[in-house]
């Protein structure tokens, strides 16, 4: 199943804020960090793929 355009966005933003947070320091701006990257996994949420189990 192709991936949206949009999905596509989210998961490379989800994995930016992860690689700005290994190293920012700044409470602040990794509150900022925090901030979006738990928004962007809250985008997630019902927008991922449905998993099967057996």
């Amino acid at each position: 199943m192709p991936v949206s355009d949009a999905e596509f966005i989210h998961r490379e933003n989800i994995k930016h804020f992860e690689k700005r947070l290994e190293t920012e320091t700044d409470p602040v701006n990794r509150g900022l960090l925090l901030k979006l990257l738990a928004e962007e996994k809250a985008w997630m949420l019902p927008h991922a793929p449905a998993v099967k189990t057996a």
